[in-house]
């Protein structure tokens, strides 16, 4: 996966509307990871990725539905989480593209629990394939850029 920014460097060009159509396509899939997340419906978090997708972790490559079970699972054990997807950076190669997605995801204790809160800001680097049905995330990795643990409630 290209992790060079220099890729989105300036001048740009307006897209034409292929162009467009792709890079809206594209951008949707993080949006559709962290809808899937936050309305805790793992089916629709899932269906951002290929069959075969994996995630890039620490220990080397993981299949999609082992990594993403472990995220959804932790996700799914707070009170509340909202995922904001802001800037995105997209590059397309004909059926290819790179996304890199900023976000800055927040996982709410309810309020009777002692646990921390956590609140990350993310950058979530896809490599996205187009599929006779569409666009499809097939590898990511997840760049922790700030972590915050709220204080712990009394």
């Amino acid at each position: 996966m290209n992790a060079d920014s220099k890729q989105w460097a300036g001048p740009v060009m307006p897209p034409n509307a292929m162009e467009l159509s792709d890079r809206y396509a594209v951008g949707q899939l993080a949006k559709i990871y962290g809808l899937g997340i936050d309305v805790r419906d793992y089916e629709l978090c899932r269906s951002a990725f290929a069959p075969d997708a994996v995630v890039q972790g620490q220990q080397g490559p993981e299949p999609i539905d082992a990594s993403l079970r472990k995220t959804y699972d932790v996700g799914a054990s707070f009170h509340s989480t909202q995922h904001l997807i802001a800037n995105q950076y997209i590059a397309l190669n004909g059926d290819e593209a790179i996304a890199w997605s900023y976000g800055v995801a927040h996982h709410k204790a309810a309020v009777d629990e002692t646990r921390d809160e956590i609140i990350a800001g993310v950058q979530y680097r896809d490599r996205c394939k187009r599929f006779p049905r569409g666009w499809l995330i097939v590898e990511r990795q997840v760049v922790v850029q700030w972590l915050d643990r709220g204080p712990r409630k009394t």
